[in-house]
């Protein structure tokens, strides 16, 4: 029988009878990897930040044997991308993600954030899995099939449900407080957005935001223009409750 130990948040993505102790007696009736054991549970292995046994890492791809004890962590806090470990050799260049169709919402609050973030509603799991893995991004979820795929290495299971608790719990789990860079992307296709001239654009303005505001961007790519109406003041404190006691 293998003895595993789910530890930190990896307890709650459980069957709900194994969650108190996180430990569970796995009966070995086929050779198989401790990836596919542990998704045979429906922990998807993007949720797996290290795997031991005793003093040792383990890889996914390691074949258990009766008797032995092993344990898996949930990521940390404050996660570095850009940095190898046992489990992920190849590092993220930076922290980029790609948001499935269930968590669409997340995609414009990241945006709003500044944090480069791709979306797009109209992709297959199969596609978006592929592009994800293939740009180097993040592919957040809350579809746990869609994060077994085995093209991902990069991935988060979102816990929360509301838009707003689901930013804070993406700023917080990579560390991303120091990279906001609140109305810097479009908030509709993430292009990075440049400044313009009011008086290049002034046959786009309503009478109103022609008269009380002076200073515009412009997105490069789909030519939608913003400026710091009402919405402007709620929004950046979506932001600072977000990265509250992080910086």
């Amino acid at each position: 029988m293998l003895t595993l130990y789910f530890n930190g948040s990896l307890q709650q993505l459980l069957p709900r009878r194994y969650r108190n102790e996180g430990r569970i007696y796995y009966p070995l009736t086929r050779r198989a990897s401790i990836k596919d054991i542990v998704e045979s549970l429906h922990v998807p292995h993007t949720e797996v930040w290290t795997i031991t046994r005793g003093n040792r890492e383990l890889s996914f791809s390691h074949i258990p044997h009766v008797d032995e004890e092993i344990s898996l962590y949930s990521f940390p806090d404050g996660v570095d991308v850009t940095q190898p470990t046992f489990l992920r050799p190849t590092p993220l260049p930076e922290a980029a993600f790609s948001v499935d169709i269930n968590v669409g919402k997340l995609a414009r609050l990241l945006r709003m954030a500044g944090l480069d973030t791709w979306y797009d509603p109209q992709l297959t799991e199969k596609e978006l899995a592929a592009r994800s893995a293939t740009h180097g991004r993040i592919l957040l979820s809350r579809n746990r099939d869609l994060l077994q795929r085995k093209c991902i290495t990069w991935g988060r299971l979102v816990r929360a449900e509301m838009p707003e608790e689901q930013l804070t719990e993406i700023i917080s789990l990579y560390g991303l407080c120091g990279q906001v860079a609140p109305f810097s992307r479009c908030l509709e296709c993430n292009a990075l957005l440049q400044p313009v001239d009011k008086s290049a654009i002034l046959d786009r303005l309503e009478p109103l935001t022609r008269k009380y505001y002076h200073r515009f961007n412009r997105c490069p790519d789909c030519d939608r223009i913003y400026w710091q109406g009402s919405h402007h003041h709620h929004m950046l404190k979506v932001i600072d409750r977000s990265c509250a006691g992080k910086r």
